[in-house]
């Protein structure tokens, strides 16, 4: 029986993770730096510490990726300013029922919690969750486990009794290694064959989230 949902957020519950896209390939532009699109989603779902690695891997270990993140942010919320946070699908009306069965709800993110509380404060929703597991508060990035972990004992629930909601690979790994239920909601990248061993369920949009709370 399913006692907790952990939820990712960029891609998952805001449609942000094309606009992060665009930030970043920006920057590059701007600063001329060779960045590319593989690069920037190899980063995806990742805490900051774990895009460091990929581009220094990538790029070389002088690659200056504070600097660059920082411009990168400045693009970012300028974007976010000018097109505005949307909400994904069925996410409001997946949290209502979360709130009427009594179900906690906890946000596990790769982005630190001063962009976290704000992206939630924006859309109006922080007040659905019992907390936040954000990037800058683990010491492995997904695809390891302990952002789920975390989130299912700030929920109080067995991992093995929670939902964990993604639209990354690396999240569907760390979800499906810290023994929770991981459903995949697709936003950018499709579903391979290993995500769909490792998946409990692929479903198109938040909406369908809600019979599996009384199916998984």
């Amino acid at each position: 029986m399913i006692e907790g949902v952990l939820f990712d957020m960029d891609g998952l519950m805001f449609d942000t993770e094309r606009l992060w896209t665009e930030a970043w390939l920006e920057t590059a532009r701007e600063e001329h730096l060779p960045v590319t699109l593989d690069i920037v989603v190899a980063m995806r779902g990742r805490t900051l510490t774990d895009c460091r690695q990929v581009c220094r891997a990538a790029l070389g270990e002088d690659f200056d990726f504070d600097t660059y993140q920082e411009k990168a942010r400045v693009v970012m919320a300028r974007l976010v300013n000018d097109r505005g946070l949307d909400k994904k699908p069925g996410l409001v009306e997946l949290l209502e029922e979360l709130r009427r069965r009594g179900l906690p709800a906890v946000v596990c993110t790769s982005t630190r919690r001063d962009t976290t509380e704000q992206y939630l404060r924006m859309a109006g929703i922080g007040g659905f969750f019992k907390g936040q597991i954000c990037g800058d508060e683990v010491t492995r990035g997904k695809p390891d486990p302990e952002v789920f972990l975390k989130g299912a004992a700030l929920a109080g629930v067995a991992p093995e009794r929670c939902i964990v909601l993604e639209d990354s690979p690396n999240g569907i790994r760390a979800g499906a290694a810290a023994g929770c239920k991981a459903v995949m909601v697709p936003d950018l990248m499709e579903p391979t064959d290993e995500l769909r061993r490792l998946a409990a369920a692929i479903v198109p949009d938040l909406f369908a989230v809600i019979p599996l709370l009384s199916e998984l």
